[in-house]
């Protein structure tokens, strides 16, 4: 694994290679296969996926049309869990259920051939971890999150009330107070 340490100045140096990199530098890394892990040096909070975007975002402003601005901005909206809904999401609509239950399959199959696991056993592992009733699907989840969480302007709108009110309880305190 490549650690990467990100300095309060901005710059990302690679540790196993002792030099500076780049996002360019990151992006090659991962293009090619090699697993990144990316740490804040001050805090040493892993800062992987927050980097992971801005290579994302960098490349994509170079090599073709930009993100659209309202899937960004409703993506910030959503919240913290979006990357991930967003990537159980996608790796649904791809087909990354069939690859799943052909992993499933492989490694049963592979635990039978070394006798770890019985015919009589892998039929019912097969049953209980290839059925498709496990609750709903990410992109259901992602649209039930999204209609419970407030909107940015929803928020603003809830603190202007809780200051209007204080401000009244304020008054009240005063005329009270006289």
């Amino acid at each position: 694994m490549h650690l990467i340490k990100k300095y309060a100045n901005r710059k990302l140096y690679h540790t196993n290679q002792k030099q500076y990199i780049t996002l360019d530098g990151i992006a090659k890394l991962v293009q090619d296969g090699e697993a990144v892990q990316i740490l804040d040096n001050e805090s040493g909070d892993d800062i992987t996926s927050g980097i992971l975007a801005q290579v994302v975002l960098n490349a994509r402003g170079r090599s073709s049309p930009q993100l659209p601005t309202q899937l960004l901005t409703g993506l910030i909206q959503i919240g913290g869990d979006t990357i991930s809904n967003l990537r159980r999401t996608l790796g649904t609509s791809i087909g990354g259920a069939e690859l799943i239950t052909a992993e499933i399959e492989r490694r049963i199959d592979f635990l039978v051939a070394t006798g770890a696991l019985g015919a009589d056993e892998s039929k019912r592992w097969r049953q209980l971890l290839t059925q498709s009733d496990f609750g709903p699907s990410p992109a259901q989840q992602l649209a039930a999150n999204a209609a419970e969480v407030p909107s940015r302007n929803d928020v603003v709108k809830l603190y202007a009330q809780v200051d209007a009110l204080s401000e009244k309880i304020e008054e009240l305190l005063r005329q009270h107070d006289k």
